[in-house]
């Protein structure tokens, strides 16, 4: 397996581009020291319903929107350490989702706690990411 070197990271950036990502990063510690960085464009709806964990990088066009049901003001979107979402990840949590330390979200994910209608049966689900 080949090894990537700064010096290879830098050939890959232009200036214009290692500009945009320190903007990024200074963007990100504003919101909370603890994440590595946030891409923008990037929608958050319920901050105070949301612990990003340590280490949390994304990709471009994520969105992340926490709607309680109550007014308890407890965390319902909980992310692990070292998590990476890449491009256009949504996820959306009315109840409770957490994510374990080091997951990966492959680009174009929906993750919801909430249903959209009632479908067979009369089960609403809820997801717990582990």
């Amino acid at each position: 397996m080949k090894e990537y070197s700064k010096d290879n990271l830098k050939r890959s950036y232009s200036l214009g581009d290692i500009l945009e990502l320190s903007w990024c990063v200074l963007r990100s510690k504003l919101l909370d020291r603890r994440i590595r960085i946030i891409r923008r464009p990037f929608i958050l709806r319920g901050r105070k319903f949301v612990d990003f964990g340590k280490g949390l990088t994304t990709g471009y066009w994520c969105r992340f929107e926490v709607f309680p049901e109550d007014n308890d003001s407890r965390i319902r979107l909980k992310f692990g350490d070292n998590i990476q979402v890449n491009d256009f990840v949504h996820i959306c949590a009315m109840d409770r989702i957490e994510i374990g330390d080091g997951c990966m979200f492959a680009s174009h994910v929906y993750i919801s706690d909430n249903s959209h209608g009632v479908y067979g049966g009369g089960i609403i689900p809820t997801l717990l990411l582990k």
